[in-house]
């Protein structure tokens, strides 16, 4: 299935591949046309810009003469050009002055006299001649390929005799042979541009997306074993960027979920133990009757009296279960939430004061002003009143009970002391965890379900609070809750 999902054309890292690819593509074959049409552009121009200097080169070397162009002096007049153009640094092969290798440059030098019948012609040429007065310069097409065609009546040196014309044709040989060496490695220069695009496409892609796969290959391994301890890796010095920020908060999801699944694993298994004893009493009993006890009064209201003790039980446990349930919610239902602390807190007192008159029970408030929590009221009064029944069931003869409120650092701190049987460092760190009781020995009717406390700690934690235990060992405990208030200010603006 990985094997599958990793070449998936539907994958998004094969979908930004191809659009990758395309745009370093189209990027190469724009880039490398605008460059090479720059190029022969600027060849273009090169070229042009000599056809016009050869061209004005032999005009001025042609109106030295003051004859009059004919056929049987013209070759003469060429040896004459090419003597007086050599005295200039100008090149001559095959007496042709300047002119350097005409054929293989296709260059055609033609001479026409005064009526425009042709004197001299270096090489076969099949363009045509027209009588024109002054100097010209034009491009034409010649088998369908750019060439320049230039010339100009020759004039004597008093500029009033016409001595004939001259023209000469630049066919661009050499720029043509350029142009189509170029296109031809054109062509090959975009198969390497598209085998490069190809890897630097889905180079980048991979390279881009290999923090999301590793994502999603995480996930699909948590997926399979919702216990996993795999995490998304961080590399250490790694730039934070979004990527960095979501692979730590789904590191982060991934160890609650694990934590959730642990718990509820943990939970599932103590409710299971805990209905059990009570469960094999019930069915015990009934058995019991259902034998012989039914027919005896007195083994049925001892058998009677047990199940229904057992039944309570199981009610109880159920109710404790629901409300630990519904403590891990508390984020979600009671967000706005507002409760006076000192109101609830001498509340509470006065009813533990009223319910154990053999108590010694003290408050000592240390708050100037009412303050006000965020915490569902209800929510706040059972976290003491598991306190203070904690209190009272474990205290030993010194029946006294002390309850203070202070405040700190934008929080209020209840602080509820007993000085009763306490207990040990061991049973400090475990005295917050489901269905955990300091003496197993104690009866269940009187030790609890081992609940109270875990409910309390997740009611506090779910408003941004906290609890903890000091505890001496046969000299008594003291229960810390923090809780952060609202300000002075946002409550009069409320």
């Amino acid at each position: 299935m990985a094997n599958k999902r990793k070449g998936n054309p539907q994958s998004i890292r094969w979908k930004w591949g191809f659009r990758l690819t395309i745009t370093f593509f189209l990027f190469f074959l724009f880039s490398s046309a605008i460059l090479m049409s720059e190029i022969h552009q600027n060849l273009y121009q090169k070229e042009e810009e000599n056809a016009k200097e050869m061209l004005q080169s032999v005009i001025e070397t042609f109106r030295q003469v003051d004859t009059r162009l004919t056929k049987s002096n013209v070759e003469s007049l060429i040896d004459k050009i090419s003597v007086s153009t050599t005295t200039k640094g100008l090149k001559k092969v095959d007496n042709i002055p300047y002119l350097e290798d005409l054929k293989s440059k296709g260059i055609t030098l033609r001479v026409f006299d005064v009526e425009g019948d042709l004197l001299y012609e270096s090489q076969k040429s099949n363009t045509t001649f027209q009588k024109t007065s002054g100097y010209y310069f034009q491009t034409q097409q010649i088998n369908n390929r750019d060439a320049f065609i230039g010339g100009s009546t020759i004039l004597g040196e008093t500029r009033s005799l016409l001595l004939g014309y001259v023209q000469v044709t630049f066919r661009l040989t050499e720029y043509h042979e350029i142009i189509a060496y170029n296109n031809k490695y054109f062509f090959l220069l975009q198969l390497v541009g598209v085998v490069l695009s190809v890897i630097f496409g889905y180079g980048s892609a991979l390279l881009f997306f290999k923090p999301i796969k590793h994502m999603a290959d995480t996930m699909n391994e948590i997926t399979e074993d919702t216990l996993s301890q795999t995490r998304i890796k961080i590399k250490e010095g790694r730039n934070t960027d979004e990527l960095t920020d979501l692979s730590i908060q789904i590191n982060n999801l991934m160890d609650k979920m694990a934590h959730y699944v642990t718990q509820q694993k943990q939970f599932v298994e103590d409710v299971s133990h805990e209905l059990r004893t009570p469960t094999a009493i019930v069915e015990g009993h009934l058995k019991l009757l259902n034998r012989w006890g039914k027919d005896d009064p007195q083994v049925l209201d001892e058998s009677l009296a047990a199940s229904l003790n057992e039944i309570t039980r199981m009610k109880t446990l159920v109710q404790e279960m629901l409300d630990l349930s519904r403590a891990e919610q508390v984020q979600i239902h009671y967000q706005n939430e507002e409760t006076p602390i000192i109101s609830v807190v001498t509340q509470i007192f006065h009813n533990f004061e009223m319910l154990y008159p053999e108590f010694h029970i003290y408050l000592d408030q240390d708050i100037d002003e009412e303050r006000y929590v965020n915490v569902y009221r209800n929510h706040l009064e059972q976290v003491l009143v598991i306190l203070l029944d904690n209190a009272v069931k474990y205290s030993l003869d010194r029946k006294e009970i002390h309850i203070s409120l202070s405040e700190t650092l934008s929080k209020v701190q209840i602080a509820i002391q007993d000085f009763g049987e306490g207990m040990s460092q061991k049973d400090q760190q475990k005295i917050f965890n489901r269905f955990y009781r300091i003496d197993k020995a104690r009866t269940r009717e009187s030790g609890g379900h081992g609940l109270g406390l875990a409910i309390a700690k997740e009611l506090l934690e779910g408003y941004k609070g906290d609890i903890s235990v000091e505890s001496v060992l046969g000299h008594g405990t003291i229960f810390r809750i923090q809780l952060p208030y609202i300000e002075k200010e946002m409550t009069e603006e409320k």
